[in-house]
């Protein structure tokens, strides 16, 4: 009996137990894991750039990292710059080409991850036209944005090239007006970003001649933070970054480019956006994401050398004040070193 009594209270701990196990499973799955909110403003209205935020969106990605994205729409780098400056948004897609200068003004904001590594900036010209070097540019008409980062390197471009600014008819133009003035078969060129106007679809079809092929290296689009968040907020940080990577990387080398424009369209169907169109515009930009110095570096992976030569220009046509250092500017401290095939 003595024997008995035993096996039962040996029974009843064991129901006791598993008994307990499983409502802590259920309880975990019933509390699901807190998910840390970031928001997000993009440098523009929807267009094919913002194809992986949204399919990182609709796979879950963000999600699985424990964070709980919202994305906004912008009108502009400059206004994204000083909101994520201010601390208004987490994060931000901007030109950073225009970070460099606002930091420099004393915005507290800074790259942590390089999208269009190598400069994207030049003169657009149409592809039918007998522009095919930049001393073409002489006797024609130009159009430029006084306040656009590429106005800044108009005249390093042209003493490299060694073209004569006073034959350039170079027209100032608002940027709201420049690409349409441009695009509607206005002007012999003008000085833009140059991959987003190259794609097929647009009424006027063009070429590019790039800076960057004559020795002007400036970082195209990136993702940006406030020094604050960076120090405080690694972890939230890093894992949007390793989405983000990986999104990019499922659309560059997975074939999910047609995914990815679904997710944009889908996300913002007030936009009727053509989805042809989109994936042009995200295969135009892709030849922008590697420079010499990025080459098999992890997606992202920002080059000390590629900034150092920006910043010398940029001291050379002082857009910014002579002393800085690469680290100023740029972290590649959330960018995990993962290959670059996925």
């Amino acid at each position: 009996m003595g024997g008995s009594a035993a096996k039962r209270r040996l029974g009843r701990i064991s129901c006791a137990l598993v008994s307990s196990v499983v409502l802590s499973s259920l309880l975990f799955v019933a509390a699901p894991r807190a998910q840390e909110k970031l928001s997000v403003k993009l440098e523009f209205l929807p267009y094919g750039m913002h194809a992986p935020f949204y399919l990182a969106v609709e796979k879950g990605w963000f999600k699985q990292a424990g964070l709980d994205v919202s994305i906004e729409d912008g009108n502009g780098s400059a206004p994204a710059i000083q909101l994520v400056g201010a601390g208004k948004y987490d994060i931000a897609e901007v030109d950073l080409g225009a970070m460099i200068m606002a930091r420099d003004n004393g915005v507290p904001v800074k790259a942590i991850a390089g999208i269009l590594r190598r400069s994207d900036i030049g003169a657009l010209v149409a592809a039918n036209s007998n522009i095919h070097t930049p001393k073409d540019l002489e006797g024609k008409t130009v159009y430029y944005s006084p306040n656009s980062v590429e106005s800044l390197f108009i005249d390093s471009f042209f003493k490299k090239t060694g073209v004569d600014k006073a034959k350039v008819k170079l027209i100032s133009i608002d940027l709201s007006a420049k690409v349409s003035t441009y695009l509607s078969g206005n002007g012999d060129a003008m000085f833009s970003l140059v991959p987003l106007y190259t794609i097929d679809k647009l009424p006027r079809h063009s070429r590019g001649i790039l800076f960057a092929d004559y020795g002007i290296q400036v970082p195209g689009f990136g993702l940006i933070a406030n020094d604050d968040d960076i120090q405080h907020r690694q972890k939230a940080l890093a894992a949007f970054v390793s989405v983000f990577q990986r999104s990019w990387n499922a659309i560059r080398y997975g074939n999910e480019k047609d995914e990815a424009v679904a997710a944009l369209i889908k996300e913002r169907p007030q936009a009727k956006l053509n989805p042809v169109t989109m994936k042009e515009q995200i295969e135009s930009v892709i030849p922008f994401m590697d420079t010499p110095a990025t080459k098999g570096k992890p997606t992202l992976w920002q080059s000390k050398s590629d900034w150092e030569s920006t910043i010398k220009g940029l001291e050379a046509v002082k857009a910014i004040k002579p002393g800085s250092k690469p680290d100023d500017y740029y972290t590649n401290a959330f960018v995990p070193n993962t290959s670059a095939s996925r």
